[in-house]
């Protein structure tokens, strides 16, 4: 076994899922010894896709849309990715680069969130869009849509999260996941070693949001609380209920299953 390649990628493994901070001195002990114990582990290493083949084969995605009789998603016209979408998507390589995992599946779902989540633009966004940094239209809009949600479901209105707290702060979608509401801008901070709380613009930062984009998917932060791995994994590849992972109450998880398989289709290892 070579220890030299291989103690290096544990401890990124371990960097990535946050574990305790380790005593210098006893850190590279503590790595060998585990070796013994996590072999498989230790070499495994994330899925690198060949970013050209990859460009090149997905030059042209397919656009969907629902299909209310039957539910299901169907062509709707498609994108090009332009220079600036492919520099977008070539940060989120990095980033599951550095805190992925060896499926090439699953980082098609990553990736096929963000395409969902940042109205394919593969860019960390603010929450209602349009309003750019109009938080005052922001407001209008969030609080619109919590009234139209309260009335189709019939449930009390709820607070509108647009609203600043008491230091000014607002705590609305961003990034790639629209992390929402303080408590889960707090855990996830911590989470990164970031204060989001005092500065919830830095979800918007591209490294910031591709690690918490491929972080909380794998080990299942939010949603349904699952890991990614869950619905996509050796036996199985279940695209529709993997929104659940993000989204539980999606009623467009087709869409993202649509997206994710034709990305999958442009994967292939980097040589």
């Amino acid at each position: 076994m070579n220890y030299l390649k291989v103690v290096p990628a544990l401890m990124a493994f371990l960097r990535s899922r946050q574990m305790p901070p380790f005593n210098p001195r006893r850190t590279h002990a503590a790595a060998l010894a585990s070796l013994w114990i996590f072999p498989t582990l230790a070499c495994a290493a994330p899925f690198k896709a060949d970013r050209e083949l990859f460009f090149k084969e997905c030059a042209v995605l397919p656009n969907y849309e629902m299909n209310k009789e039957s539910t299901a998603a169907v062509r709707a016209g498609s994108m090009r990715l332009n220079a600036r979408t492919q520099t977008a998507m070539n940060q989120l390589f990095d980033a599951w680069e550095k805190f992925g995992d060896e499926d090439k599946n699953r980082l098609a779902f990553v990736l096929a969130t963000a395409r969902r989540e940042s109205m394919s633009t593969f860019l960390p966004i603010r929450e209602a869009p349009k309003c750019l940094t109009d938080e005052a239209c922001r407001e209008r809009a969030i609080g619109d849509m919590l009234e139209k949600r309260a009335k189709k479901y019939g449930k009390p209105l709820r607070a509108n999260y647009a609203l600043p707290n008491k230091e000014g702060n607002r705590f609305y979608g961003r990034g790639f996941l629209q992390l929402t509401f303080e408590d889960n801008y707090r855990k996830t901070g911590r989470r990164l070693g970031i204060d989001l709380v005092k500065d919830p613009d830095k979800a918007l930062d591209p490294q910031v949001a591709g690690e918490v984009l491929v972080r909380a998917m794998l080990d299942g932060w939010y949603g349904s609380r699952k890991p990614l791995s869950f619905y996509i994994n050796g036996k199985k590849i279940d695209w529709i209920n993997a929104r659940n992972n993000v989204n539980p109450g999606s009623p467009n998880k087709p869409i993202t299953a649509a997206y994710a398989m034709d990305l999958a289709k442009c994967l292939r290892p980097a040589s």
